[in-house]
């Protein structure tokens, strides 16, 4: 193996024990799940969610009348990078469009419609 090889070779090796000894700890798989989507006619139209418990398969449709909706910021506390996720879907008729997101916590699998007026805008 002639020099450029040899150090192309340790440079690589190098990125990857550097990669190793990171302190940023391995993201969990989530808890649960969400998954949105809307179903459409010309005149009607519904959102439906489905919450699924990723360790042992248990789905739940949400009833999105009973869903805590925000009020002013979202923020909930802080957790490990993956904690939240947000799904968001529009329903659409000839004469009606709506826009819904809603924010899972992924460890617990509390459910919250966040009210999109109330949060803030980016970039200011």
């Amino acid at each position: 193996m002639d020099r450029l090889g040899r150090a192309h070779v340790t440079a690589v090796f190098a990125a990857f024990a550097l990669a190793a000894c990171t302190k940023e700890p391995a993201a969990a798989r989530p808890s649960f799940t969400l998954s949105c989507d809307s179903a459409d006619t010309s005149t009607q139209s519904t959102l439906f969610c489905v919450r699924t418990d990723t360790r042992n398969g248990d789905a739940v449709v949400l009833d999105l009348a009973k869903v805590p909706l925000t009020t002013g910021t979202s923020k909930a506390s802080d957790g490990p990078s993956g904690t939240f996720e947000t799904v968001c879907d529009s329903t659409n008729t000839a004469q009606k469009s709506d826009f819904r997101c809603l924010r899972l916590d992924t460890r617990t699998g509390d459910v919250v419609m966040l009210r999109l007026a109330e949060l803030p805008r980016w970039p200011k």
